[in-house]
């Protein structure tokens, strides 16, 4: 007897359930597609992303800060004197007379010196008129570009990012190496 009154109760509870079950499921028909809706192509190419939430929640980097060749690349033969052109993103390109600008500096090109180890300390000038030991060109003035006249054989270069004191922000391109070849007479 306790049985059949038990069951007895969990036919009640369940009947009690029944219009709330019947409603949800007349709810979730109506937000069901239609059969014509099914039929249609959508291109899910346009409206669904490739990028994942975590990728699309995270800051977004105002600029990468680069300094790159824009003329020369790793492996080039050249003839001396050659143009080198090279720019920077992320950062502002001023002359060390215009003084501390936030985020803002010159270009250095390193020939054959790897990047200075102090981070503090300013990048050295090389001596006037010193063709055959070169090492690090000063851009001052804010350029761009430039000329090299570097003695034949293979060169590494190096762009370095400084500020108006001439302290690397170390914002630098990849060592590229060239081989400047030897005159023809």
């Amino acid at each position: 007897m306790n049985s059949f009154i038990s069951l007895h109760r969990d036919q009640r509870a369940l009947l009690a359930l029944l219009p709330t079950l019947f409603a949800c499921t007349i709810a979730h028909a109506a937000d069901a597609p239609k059969k014509a809706d099914v039929d249609k192509k959508v291109d899910t190419d346009s409206i669904i992303s490739t990028i994942n939430a975590a990728d699309r929640t995270r800051p977004f980097p105002v600029g990468e800060k680069l300094a790159y060749f824009t003329n020369i690349k790793d492996g080039d033969h050249v003839k001396s004197p050659f143009r080198v052109a090279f720019a920077v993103t992320g950062m502002g390109v001023s002359p060390v007379a215009a003084g501390n600008i936030e985020n803002t500096g010159h270009h250095h090109i390193l020939i054959d010196m790897p990047l200075p180890v102090d981070i503090k300390a300013p990048i050295p000038f090389d001596k006037p008129n010193e063709y055959a030991h070169q090492h690090y060109k000063h851009f001052g003035a804010g350029e761009t570009e430039t000329v090299l006249d570097l003695p034949p054989g293979k060169h590494m270069l190096r762009l370095l990012f400084a500020d108006h004191r001439h302290v690397p922000y170390y914002v630098s391109s990849k060592e590229i190496t060239v081989t400047v070849e030897k005159p023809v007479k």
